[in-house]
């Protein structure tokens, strides 16, 4: 995800983050990308020229791809699971995302290595943080990737709880030491439906103005993150 801005704060309002010198450009027409460029078979995505597949639970319901401009700076590729009950309230959600900056932007990094925690997992070095998803706001601001994936919800005739748990889990793929600083990621998004967990709200985040997840539920989000995904290099 584009700039430097926490992924509680992203998740809590649907918008994602742009650094300064970012946004003339993002108030220009997108550039036009291709089609997704990852296949779907069954519950794994194959990325070809990343090399790598992610597979999601069995009990995922593939909702489809988005790829586009992110802002006019990011070529930005969704794709998206959800699991639900009978009446299409999901429960989980299951988010893989390839993001890298255009050639157009030949100086910009995705900063992790300044705001997220530092893991080893699912193979490589990962950035991690824990949030909770407030789905009673709409996003703030038009076309950001969160936008996108409550549009292919909705879209698919699900709806969304109010509240989730939620764990991003950033590797950056051109980032082979590990500082946190990129052009290119896979980003994974877990969350679940808070009232599953047995929590509140109050009890997750209390007054934290970031929607960060307090521990340790923090940490528990984000190791059934970490299990609810397999990445495997080709």
């Amino acid at each position: 995800m584009i700039g430097n801005m926490t992924t509680a704060a992203l998740l809590a309002t649907g918008c994602v983050p742009v650094k300064a010198q970012e946004t003339s450009v993002a108030a220009q027409e997108a550039p036009t990308v291709a089609a997704p460029e990852a296949q779907v078979r069954g519950r794994s995505v194959l990325h070809p020229r990343e090399g790598l597949t992610v597979r999601v639970p069995a009990n995922a319901v593939y909702l489809g791809a988005e790829r586009f401009a992110l802002y006019g700076v990011a070529d930005c590729e969704i794709h998206l699971f959800v699991e639900a009950g009978p009446d299409r309230r999901v429960r989980r959600l299951y988010w893989v995302h390839f993001e890298s900056y255009l050639p157009s932007r030949p100086d910009s990094r995705f900063t992790y290595g300044d705001i997220d925690r530092r893991m080893n997992l699912l193979g490589a070095v990962t950035w991690v943080r824990g949030s909770l998803m407030d789905t009673t706001r709409p996003p703030r601001r038009a076309g950001s990737d969160t936008e996108r994936v409550r549009t292919m919800i909705a879209r698919a005739g699900y709806t969304l709880p109010p509240y989730l748990a939620s764990a991003r889990l950033v590797r950056l793929l051109d980032d082979p030491k590990g500082t946190g600083y990129g052009r290119r990621e896979l980003m994974l998004i877990h969350a679940e439906d808070l009232a599953e967990r047995g929590v509140t709200r109050d009890e997750a985040v209390g007054d934290d103005p970031e929607n960060r997840l307090r521990e340790p539920f923090a940490a528990e989000t984000i190791a059934r993150a970490a299990a609810a995904f397999r990445v495997k290099a080709r």
